[in-house]
């Protein structure tokens, strides 16, 4: 006799715990879904008979699928291809029949052209189609990556609903007569085919732009030569990355609006002394910035020394292979975070910022630094070994001077030196006559020394050295060593042999050695780890 399951009708007032699911409102539902990617969203049409209303009607769609990567040769390829634009195309029809608002549409096609043997449509009649009932249908954020030689329509132009536009592999040609994007406040070009009329037509009809960014776009082969930004514009955020014309290019700043600015060289036409300073503002305009960015460019100290003293407001300062620079100098109340990258005949750099939080350089160790900073300040050196000498430990050293209070100093030793030694080891010369000389005097303290090595300067007498030389440079509260140990056994053994020393050495006052994870002899074993050591003073 088969009995019957009993199940407890909840109390007045109380949700059945199997659907509370079913009972959240369409915002919160729409809400927790545009957080998931496509195939996640389309997964949750299995917790109920309501979530597969939501996930077929969401607002946030991705069309974007990895098929189009697929071999053309191949006829499963086909089948593959051809079955997902027949999916995306039931799904468009859908939104357009039932009117359903879109707010957010990402169509990924492929970068090459191609027709498919079922669909026996072109890629660029089913990218137009679709971006036309996008715009019927309100899209607010529009993501349209190819497909390639696709001209973009007057539909798209002049769609009202429209907010942020991010369009990749695409050509724009001049539309006279019409009212481009009346509404739109984020414009990003990748690799767009539009010429330089059209480009500051656009940029002068967008009454709303905000945030623009221009990245590796060109017309008829040529790069752009003139970008206006005009001054009733209300640009927040501008990025020009490997997109200007290297001798000819300019870029015309008459708006005091923008606070973030980037600028990156073409680095096809790169030479050692990079595409030439091409800002033209008048005095002022630049006041409220506060994101500097320049890559890949020959401004010499006097343009840059004059650009800085104009702003006052500047936050974060990030120079990357600007070959001329050989003396910086920055004063600035409010800055924050300085980057300096690869920047070759820099001799001299004086920060006095007394809110800089982070430095970072990255290149030959060089320059004099000197930094003063009252605030709690993360300091980051990353130096190829075959530039690093005991000469560094001071000028590490003046710098620390300068800082009431270093929370985490980096240093970075990772490139490999030119040719190894007979015995297939790079050995650094980093002689302790050398450091002797140095007279580094008493170390400074700090919150946290970070040291991270590569495998290939594993040799005991370097290690030695560089460890005598870092704890005479500071004295930190925690010390890390991450290295990764592609090394033979016995350079490991000497580094952890080194450490243990100097644990019992009246110089560096360790007390322990520790190792995070595992034991020295399961280390010893493994041919590739992650290792990091704690040093308790």
């Amino acid at each position: 006799m088969k009995m019957k399951r009993i199940c407890k009708k909840p109390k007045h007032g109380q949700l059945n715990p199997a659907d509370r699911l079913s009972a959240l409102p369409d915002e919160i539902v729409y809400r927790i879904v545009s957080f998931l990617g496509f195939k996640e969203a389309c997964r949750t049409s299995i917790l109920s008979k309501r979530w597969k209303y939501i996930s077929d009607t969401n607002p946030v769609m991705e069309l974007s699928n990895e098929v189009f990567s697929a071999e053309p040769g191949r006829e499963d390829a086909y089948i593959k291809i051809d079955s997902f634009l027949k999916y995306v195309e039931t799904r468009m029809k859908r939104y357009s029949k039932q009117k359903l608002h879109i707010k957010k549409l990402t169509l990924g096609f492929p970068i090459q052209r191609m027709r498919f043997r079922n669909t026996k449509v072109a890629l660029e009649d089913k990218a137009e189609q679709w971006v036309k009932i996008a715009v019927c249908n309100q899209v607010e954020e529009l993501v349209l990556i190819g497909p390639k030689n696709y001209e973009m329509s007057d539909t798209l132009l002049t769609a009202k609903s429209l907010r942020c536009l991010d369009c990749s592999y695409l050509e724009i040609y001049d539309y006279k007569g019409l009212e481009l994007f009346p509404f739109l406040e984020s414009l990003f070009f990748d690799e767009v085919y539009v010429d330089d009329p059209m480009l500051n037509r656009i940029i002068s009809s967008c009454p709303l732009l905000k945030h623009f960014s221009l990245t590796r776009c060109s017309c008829r082969m040529e790069s752009v030569k003139s970008i206006v930004i005009p001054c009733n514009s209300k640009l927040e955020t501008l990025n020009l990355s490997k997109s200007l014309s290297k001798d000819e290019g300019t870029v015309t700043i008459d708006t005091s609006s923008l606070t973030s600015f980037q600028y990156i060289g073409d680095l096809r036409s790169w030479d050692v002394h990079g595409g030439r300073w091409p800002v033209i503002s008048k005095d002022g305009f630049l006041r409220n910035l506060r994101i500097l960015k320049i890559g890949f460019v020959s401004i010499c100290d006097e343009v840059l020394g004059k650009l800085l003293s104009e702003l006052t407001l500047l936050e974060t300062l990030k120079l990357c292979n600007c070959s001329m620079l050989k003396t910086i100098r920055i004063s600035s109340a409010l800055l924050k975070e300085v980057r300096l990258e690869y920047c070759a005949d820099l001799l001299d750099v004086s920060v006095d910022a007394p809110c800089l939080e982070t430095f970072k350089y990255k290149g030959d160790f060089k320059p004099s630094m000197c930094i003063n900073s009252q605030a709690g300040c993360d300091i980051s050196f990353h130096i190829p070994p075959s530039s690093f000498r005991a000469e560094n430990f001071s000028k590490m050293k003046e710098l620390l001077k300068g800082l009431r209070n270093c929370h985490v100093f980096k240093i970075l030793l990772l490139d490999e030196p030119a040719e190894p030694d007979k015995d297939g080891i790079f050995d650094i010369n980093l002689g302790e006559e050398k450091l002797a000389d140095a007279h580094l005097g008493p170390p400074c303290d700090i919150r946290e020394l970070k040291l991270t090595l590569s495998s290939w300067i594993f040799c005991k007498s370097y290690l030695s050295v560089l460890l005598d030389g870092v704890f005479w440079t500071c004295h930190p509260r925690i010390f890390s060593l991450r290295a990764n140990l592609r090394a033979p056994n016995r350079m490991i053994e000497a580094l952890v042999s080194r450490l243990n020393e100097m644990a019992n050495c009246w110089k560096h006052p360790l007390k322990r050695v520790e190792v995070e994870g595992a034991n020295c002899s399961d280390l010893l074993k493994t041919k590739k780890l992650d290792l990091q050591l704690r040093l308790h003073w």
